[in-house]
C-alpha cells in the first residue's frame, strides 16, 4: 500500500469519526405527543417578519393567523423529511387560548407550489409554557442604562517661564491701564470743581456790585 493510499484512509476515517461525533451531538427525538414525526435539533423562535414569509407559501397557516391574528410565540422545528412533508414544520402558540399549533409545508403538484397544511393541534405542555413566558418576560423587559462613562479632562499642561512671564506682564499692563484710567478720571473731577469755584465767585462778584434795591422807605428818607 502506498503512503499515498495511507494518508486517504486516514483522512476518511477521522471524516467519517467527526461525522458521526457531530451527528450523534444533534437532538433526534420522537416526543410522546408526536410519535409520527422526528424532530432534529432543538427549536428556533423567528420573528413576524420571518412568519410573514413562511405564512406565505403555507396556505393554510396564512388563512389561520388572517382570522385568529398572530401568534404570541412562534419557532421553526426541524424534522426528518417524509413525503410529501417539508423538512421543518412552523409552530405557532397562543398564550391566552393555550394553544398550539403545527403546520407544514407539503409538496402537492407543481401547480400548488404554496400548497401547506395543519399537522397538528393541542394544547401547550406545561414545560414549554413556563419556556415561552420566560421568553416573552425577557423581551418586554427594558435593556439596562449603559454606566456612565467618565468625562475625560483636558491633561494639564506644565507652566514654562515663558508662559509666567508672560502672564506678569499682563497684569502689569492691566494694573497700569486701570491706574491711568483713575488719574484721568481725577483730572476730571479736579477741573470740573475749579469750574464750578470760578462759576461761584463771578455770581458773588455780580452780586456786591450791584445796587441795592429801590424800596418806598428808602424813598421817602431822600425826599426828606
Amino acid at each position: 500500500m502506498t503512503r499515498k493510499a495511507v494518508v486517504g484512509i486516514g483522512i476518511l476515517t477521522f471524516l467519517s469519526v467527526a461525522l458521526s461525533s457531530a451527528t450523534a451531538d444533534v437532538r433526534r427525538e420522537r416526543t410522546q405527543r408526536r410519535p409520527d414525526v422526528l424532530e432534529i435539533g432543538d427549536p428556533y423562535p423567528i420573528s413576524l417578519r420571518i412568519l410573514g414569509r413562511e405564512a406565505s407559501h403555507i396556505t393554510e397557516m396564512r388563512s389561520y393567523v388572517a382570522t385568529y391574528g398572530p401568534p404570541d410565540y412562534a419557532e421553526i422545528q426541524e424534522v426528518a423529511p417524509q413525503w410529501p412533508w417539508e423538512s421543518y414544520e412552523v409552530r405557532l402558540y397562543y398564550m391566552r387560548r393555550n394553544l398550539e399549533t403545527d403546520f407544514g409545508h407539503a409538496f402537492v403538484s407543481p401547480t400548488l407550489p404554496n400548497f401547506g397544511v395543519l399537522k397538528y393541534q393541542s394544547d401547550i405542555p406545561p414545560d414549554k409554557r413556563h419556556q415561552i413566558e420566560i421568553i416573552l418576560q425577557a423581551r418586554q423587559e427594558p435593556a439596562p442604562a449603559p454606566a456612565p462613562q467618565p468625562v475625560a479632562r483636558p491633561a494639564v499642561q506644565p507652566e514654562t517661564e515663558d508662559a509666567r512671564m508672560e502672564a506678569l506682564v499682563a497684569r502689569i499692563e492691566a494694573a497700569a491701564a486701570r491706574a491711568e484710567q483713575a488719574a484721568n478720571k481725577a483730572a476730571e473731577d479736579s477741573e470740573a470743581a475749579v469750574r464750578a469755584a470760578d462759576r461761584t465767585s463771578t455770581i458773588l462778584e455780580t452780586l456786591s456790585e450791584s445796587p441795592p434795591p429801590s424800596t418806598p422807605a428808602h424813598r421817602a428818607r431822600q425826599h426828606r
